[in-house]
């Protein structure tokens, strides 16, 4: 018989079908955490674009963007990309980060209820990889009207987007309640 707890796959000994799959460890996702967490501010302010167009230059900060939007009259299309590329992001990462730490050190993290349907229900608001898209968007309508020079925080924001898409898809349910069953 197969240990569960230590094997990367369980097969069924009859069909031989994989009946249990690789699972992330705390730590791994902790570490997710953390690594998110140290890219985001620099990720958020650091200039993402610098557009040259007819002697004009600009940078651009995802913060900036967000600025314009609120300025130019698009109120609620500001307040979205704030959540979803901000404030949701942040808060799944500080409640990732509270969560896994306990969890890692084999504690009953105090508020685990709260902390898992928050991280439950944010999951689904992060959406980071949508704003890469209209970056990339951006940059093949721009490509042929203004020179565009890539910053510091396009590739932190890259960076960032990765950790956050990666500790999204480490979020095992019942791998965390089983943590958190067998913690003290």
């Amino acid at each position: 018989m197969q240990d569960v707890q230590d094997a990367r796959q369980v097969n069924c000994p009859r069909c031989d079908t994989s009946v249990r799959t690789h699972t992330y460890s705390l730590a791994y996702s902790l570490a997710l955490s953390i690594a998110a967490l140290i890219v985001f501010l620099p990720a958020v302010t650091f200039p993402i674009f610098t557009f040259k167009l007819g002697g004009m230059e600009q940078e651009n900060t995802l913060l900036s963007a967000l600025y314009y939007f609120y300025n130019e009259g698009y109120t609620e299309l500001s307040l979205l990309v704030l959540f979803t590329t901000v404030i949701a992001p942040f808060m799944h990462m500080v409640i990732s980060l509270l969560m896994y730490y306990d969890l890692n050190r084999g504690h009953k993290p105090r508020y685990m209820k709260a902390y898992y349907r928050l991280l439950y229900g944010l999951r689904h608001w992060v959406m980071l990889d949508v704003y890469v898209i209209a970056m990339l968007v951006a940059i093949v309508k721009l490509s042929d009207t203004a020179e565009l020079i890539y910053e510091t925080g396009f590739v932190l924001f890259i960076t960032m987007t990765i950790f956050s898409f990666l500790l999204c898809n480490s979020f095992e349910p019942k791998h965390i309640w089983r943590s958190y069953h067998d913690a003290h």
